[in-house]
This record gives C-alpha cells, structure tokens and sequence, in this order.
C-alpha cells in the first residue's frame, strides 16, 4: 500500500516533466491543443472502420516522437490495461456477430461460432478505445495541468467543473501524502502480522479519518478564498495569444480528421 502511493506520487511528477521538454506539442497554445485533440477524439469514435483509426495511430506516434516522448514509457501508459479492458468488453462480439464462420465449438450444450465480422468489430473497437485514450495521454503529458485548466476557462467549459478540477487537482496530493503518512503511522505500530480481516477494518477507519479531514480542509480553504475575495471565478493570470504553428497544427488535425472521414466515406477501410 505505501509503495502502491508512493509511485503514484512518483509518475505523476514524472509525468508533469514531459510538458517541461521543448517539444512540438508542448509549443502548442493549450486551447488549439484541446480543441485538436477533442475533434481527433469525435472523429474516432464517429468512424466504423480500421483504416481511418490506423491514421491517426500513424499521427500519435509522429505527434510522441515529435515531442521528445518515449514510445515505451508512452506504450506502457497506455497499453497495458485499456486494450485488455476493452478487449474483454468487445469478447461478445466474436460470437453474437453474424457473418461467416471461422471456427465453432461447443460448451455446456451451446455452441459458439466465432465470425470474421465478429473479429473486425472487436478489433475494430479495441484499436479505437486504444486511440482516444492515447489521445487523452498524449494531451496530459505535454500539457501543464495549470494550463490546462487555463485553456477549459478560455474555451468557456462550465465554472463550476474548471473550479472543482482545479482544486481537486491542487489538494490530490496533499491527501495522497496525507493518507501516505498515516499508513506509515500504522505500520510504524504493528508488532505482528495481521490477519487480513483486521487490515480491512484498520483501512476502513483510516480512509473514513482520510475523508473528514478532506472535509475540514476544504471548509478551511472555502472560508479562506471567501475572506480573500473569492467570488466563484478565476482570475486568468496568463495570457494565451495564438500564433502561426498553432493555427498549422490545428489546420493538421483538422486535415486528418477530413482524411479519416474520407476514408470512412469512400469505404477504404474495408467492413
């Protein structure tokens, strides 16, 4: 549990030194870059096909090299657990997708026909969960989140949800050091091992002082803000002026969301 917290500590500090490197999406204004990426997103999901969604892999390997990301410490971000989820979602659709028969077999009476159809729609879909979170990855780590939430201000997103993202992502780890040491404070106590009954009870109670704590801390923070002023908005500090690669990156992505489309259109791509 404690090294379990500690490296997630440790990751995302790592991860916030990838927005530091001069690279070509971290010279991207934060509100081209959003936007970009978000239709990027849309037209992946909009498509049916592989062909169009083998485009825009091609992109974000070319999008992580240009900025100076390692493609393992980004593969291992990203493949290890989303694919396999998705994966095991899009299992049914070997089966219940008409088409032609590549294999059968039986089991408890039933029989399970594995189609061609049913294996393009299930790669088909793993490939594109694979692609939106890649995307969503590679936005996170070439942007500083302060800028981030500057950029959702300047775009007009909801108040409410920049304020409440902020805060929570300035207090995260206030809490994940929080929690961090009282599980140290715990351990530091314990003469024997534990059965696993009372670790749970003894987890339970500190996640419950965990949570009222987080509680009385932001009846602090709230009153604070109030007392200085606070009146529900954000006071934008920095100025965001686009300037040419911006609007050429963006005329990219919108490019390739037009080549996707395309492909989808003209039916390249196969099913």
């Amino acid at each position: 549990m404690l090294s379990s917290l500690v490296n997630a500590i440790q990751e995302t500090v790592y991860a916030e030194r990838h927005s530091a490197t001069v690279g070509l999406l971290q010279q991207i204004d934060p509100r081209v870059k959003l936007f970009s990426i978000a239709a990027l997103v849309v037209s992946a999901v909009a498509v049916r096909t592989i062909a169009p969604l083998i485009i825009v892999l091609a992109a974000i390997i070319i999008l992580c090299v240009a900025s100076r990301i390692s493609l393992t410490f980004f593969a291992v971000r990203t493949l290890i657990f989303i694919p396999v989820f998705a994966g095991l979602i899009a299992l049914p659709l070997i089966f219940i997708t008409p088409g032609l028969a590549l294999a059968g077999f039986k089991f408890n009476g039933l029989v399970l026909v594995i189609t061609r159809e049913g294996l393009y729609k299930a790669a088909q879909f793993t490939l594109r969960v694979w692609v939106c979170v890649a995307l969503s990855v590679l936005l996170i780590l070439t942007t500083r989140f302060s800028k981030l939430i500057g950029a959702m201000d300047h775009l007009r997103f909801p108040r409410v949800f920049v304020m409440m993202t902020s805060i929570t992502y300035r207090f995260i780890f206030l809490f994940l050091n929080e929690g961090y040491r009282m599980l140290l404070a715990r351990e530091s106590r314990i003469t024997k091992e534990l059965r696993w009954r009372e670790n749970v009870g003894s987890l339970a109670k500190i996640v419950a002082t965990l949570f009222v704590r987080a509680h009385e801390r932001g009846e602090r923070v709230y009153l604070a803000m109030a007392a200085r002023g606070y009146a529900g908005m954000l006071r934008r500090l920095d100025i965001m002026k686009c300037v040419m690669r911006d609007w050429v990156f963006a005329s990219a992505s919108a490019l390739i969301c037009v080549a996707m489309l395309s492909v989808e259109y003209l039916r390249l791509g196969g099913l």
